[in-house]
């Protein structure tokens, strides 16, 4: 079994169980793990704010009078003591400007020269932080009564924040990972254990598809508990049912075959031992009156009708019981050998047989059983014409399907006789020695897969047809 194949398949419940659990987890992890983050960043902006605030106070407090008489060296020695008194906030940068946004001090001078116009992309009076970036920013006005004096501008590092939020993802992700894990494991040990009555029980099932089904053994019951038990037990009983019931059905088919054997064997008993008592007195004639020339030609016909219909009941026997094993196809002349074979017996019944074809060539059909078919049919209608009667055979095929027609000039068929003939069941034969022909023709036709149709003519005699496809068993053979 390749991959692709295994993939295909559907996965065991002992799996898909902890699958979802996984999922579960990690779903939950996910929304927690937000959860917690946001909350993270909720206190750190809050703590930054705190602080900045605080630190902007103390500055603005300083720096007052100095940013009104535009001092810059007061300026400058105040945001270097604001500096160095809140170094747990980490000021980068700090930016004091007039009331025309020029510089009046900065912790930079280099970056932002006394007097130089200042850019801010940031809105006076708000404050600005992302959780994962470097630094954090904010501002404040400075303003007195009746005019606005100047603000302040700065920024601080926020990368111990930004490292301290990466721990924190980390740290949830690994805890997470590693409950997933767990609980994964655990799911799956404990569906393994729940599910391994379903798994012996499917074993069995399986098993029972290539095998013969066996019970669960009894120490396994023993273990199981609950609605298990039960299942099993239930599952035994099934078995043994089965077990039961093959074995009647073993013992109905051997009754059955024998039963066949013995009316088969009582059948061709019958047919054989009628002529033989008839064969005798026939060879004690011969004995007694053999040197009369009349009665000597009638005894030596007498031996010859008798030793004849002992050869047809065992040609019949032999018919049903032996076929070919490499099947010849059929070709037009068998059909014509046919007509031969019973040329003698429609002579002495004073009968015509007909023959219409409109085949060519080679039919791949086998001609062993379409030969003996249409041998037994034209028997039984040349015993059921009348003298001076004819017989019509029509054989047609379009390659794909072959069709027999035999119409005879009796009375019509018997109702028992139809009944014999379109059995295309595996029944019993019949004690009869016309209804074993029949029986036989039936069986022939419908081990080719084909079916017989019996039907009435218009001057009152019977109609039989059979129909033969090349899809059936029989044809794969010689096709």
């Amino acid at each position: 079994m390749n991959l692709a194949s295994r993939i295909r398949q559907p996965w065991p419940i002992t799996v898909k169980v902890p699958i979802a659990v996984a999922g579960l987890m990690i779903a939950v992890g996910v929304l927690l793990s937000e959860h917690v983050l946001n909350r993270l960043q909720e206190t750190q902006q809050s703590f930054l704010v705190d602080l900045s605030q605080s630190y902007l106070d103390g500055l603005s407090s300083a720096i007052g009078p100095s940013v009104l008489r535009e001092d810059n060296w007061e300026v400058f020695d105040a945001i270097e003591r604001a500096q160095s008194s809140h170094r747990s906030l980490r000021p980068i940068e700090t930016v004091v400007v007039n009331a025309e946004n020029r510089v009046i001090a900065a912790s930079d001078p280099h970056r932002h020269p006394i007097g130089a116009a200042f850019k801010n992309s940031l809105i006076d009076g708000r404050f600005v932080f992302d959780a994962d970036g470097a630094s954090a920013k904010v501002s404040r006005l400075l303003a007195y009564p009746g005019r606005t004096a100047g603000a302040i501008f700065a920024t601080f590092d926020t990368t111990h924040l930004a490292n301290e939020r990466r721990n924190v993802v980390l740290a949830l992700a690994l805890t997470n990972g590693i409950l997933t894990l767990a609980l994964a494991l655990a799911g799956w040990m404990l569906m393994r254990r729940m599910l391994r009555p379903v798994s012996i029980l499917s074993d069995h099932l399986g098993a029972a598809r290539t095998e013969r089904a066996s019970q669960i053994a009894e120490p396994i019951i023993a273990n199981t508990h609950g609605e298990f038990r039960r299942l099993f037990k239930a599952y035994n009983a099934l078995v043994r049912s089965l077990g039961e019931r093959e074995e009647l059905s073993r013992r109905l088919a051997e009754e059955k075959r024998i039963s066949s054997l013995g009316r088969l064997a009582s059948a061709v008993a019958h047919e054989i031992n009628n002529p033989l008592g008839g064969l005798f007195n026939a060879v004690a004639t011969l004995k007694t009156h053999g040197h009369m020339e009349g009665v000597r030609d009638a005894t030596l016909g007498l031996l010859d009708r008798g030793l004849q219909a002992i050869k047809d009941t065992v040609r019949t026997t032999l018919s049903i019981y032996r076929t070919d094993r490499e099947p010849r196809p059929l070709e037009p002349t068998d059909f014509d050998d046919v007509i031969l074979l019973v040329a003698p017996e429609s002579r002495r019944r004073s009968v015509r047989v007909n023959l219409t074809r409109s085949i060519e060539g080679e039919i791949r059909f086998p001609s062993t059983p379409i030969r003996q078919a249409l041998l037994n049919l034209l028997l039984n209608a040349i015993a059921a014409t009348p003298a001076g009667g004819s017989i019509l055979v029509d054989v047609t095929s379009n390659g794909e399907e072959l069709m027999l027609e035999v119409i005879d000039g009796g009375n019509g068929m018997p109702d028992w006789a139809i009944a014999i003939l379109t059995d295309q069941k595996d029944s019993l034969p019949p004690l009869e020695r016309s209804g074993l022909g029949l029986w036989a023709t039936s069986r022939l036709v419908s081990e080719m897969g084909g079916c017989i149709e019996v039907g009435r003519a218009v001057h009152g005699g019977a109609i039989v047809r059979i129909h033969i496809a090349r899809h059936s068993r029989e044809l794969a053979h010689v096709a």
